[in-house]
């Protein structure tokens, strides 16, 4: 899997916040699993989440993040750069993102990846 995704975007002093496309990711303050911000609210499944393709659509995510980090619903919200994928998928560009958003590395049988049958191309 760390293969698959390149060490992640650095930020230099010139650059002015994500590589983009970007998703949101935070963690389920209750749960504690990893969610995305997608159109119907926080979901588990990747594949569901918004993506951002412009500066103003990530400040959007952002902001609606900020809701839900004051009403106590999730914490740790941030942007993820992502690629999307010919199947549609939009994912991340760092191997821990990777990592986050497929489930457990245990075995691919198990966790999101199995969950919701979502297709990183192997």
């Amino acid at each position: 899997m760390a293969n698959e995704a390149k060490a992640g975007p650095k930020a230099s002093p010139k650059s002015k916040g994500p590589q983009l496309p970007v998703i949101l990711s935070a963690n389920d303050l209750l749960e504690g699993d990893v969610v995305f911000l997608g159109a119907e609210g926080w979901t588990r499944d990747p594949a569901k989440a918004m993506v951002a393709d412009e500066p103003n659509a990530a400040a959007e995510l952002e902001a609606r993040a900020a809701v839900a980090v004051k009403a106590n619903v999730v914490v740790d919200a941030y942007l993820v750069p992502v690629e999307i994928l010919p199947s549609g998928l939009a994912a991340a560009r760092h191997f821990r993102e990777l990592i986050r958003q497929r489930g457990p590395s245990v075995h691919p049988a198990y966790g999101k990846e199995a969950e919701f049958n979502n297709d990183y191309g192997r």
